[in-house]
């Protein structure tokens, strides 16, 4: 996936500006290691500072407020995840209750239309140009609330002190 997006300036530049996910921002705020002991490659980063990682498989966002948490098990549901659900910033903190992340995304959404009348364009065609079947939004958030509720919490996110990123949503702080 990621070879597909290099590879397709069109889409990359969509995915940059639309729905934030550069390929081109890789640096992490702080230097970080996994707490798991395996695999932790950049692959892309957001306006805010954050940051998407491989972990040989699932993908884990770090913020540049020390939370982090596995959001897709691989780099092509993120993809799909960050088209389909671009507000998912506003989603995750009302995981694992998907009436409440359902509620999160329509109002957000319907907020994003305002001020970014042609999203629906560009989520179109930038799953064209990247040869993916649109999800639809609920899926796409049961998927979101598994990533969150059952991978996560074996993704744990050091910094180079050893201390240990919060999770994504108010379950992991319990």
């Amino acid at each position: 996936m990621l070879d597909r997006i290099k590879g397709n300036p069109r889409a990359a530049a969509l995915l940059a500006a639309e729905f934030d996910f550069d390929v081109e921002r890789l640096d992490h705020v702080e230097p970080v290691r996994p707490g798991w002991g395996g695999e932790l490659r950049p692959v892309a980063g957001d306006a805010s500072g954050g940051t998407f990682f491989v972990c040989g498989g699932p993908v884990l966002y770090a913020s540049s407020e020390g939370t982090a948490g596995i959001l897709a098990a691989d780099l092509t549901a993120m993809v799909q995840l960050v088209i389909g659900v671009p507000t998912w910033h506003d989603v995750v903190g009302r995981a694992p209750d998907l009436d409440a992340m359902r509620a999160a995304f329509e109002s957000a959404h319907a907020e994003l239309t305002e001020f970014e009348p042609d999203i629906d364009r560009h989520q179109a065609e930038v799953s064209a140009e990247l040869g993916l079947d649109r999800v639809p939004v609920d899926e796409l958030l049961i998927r979101l609330r598994t990533s969150l509720t059952e991978l996560s919490p074996r993704y744990r996110l050091l910094n180079e002190e050893g201390d240990e990123y919060d999770g994504l949503y108010e379950h992991d702080h319990l």
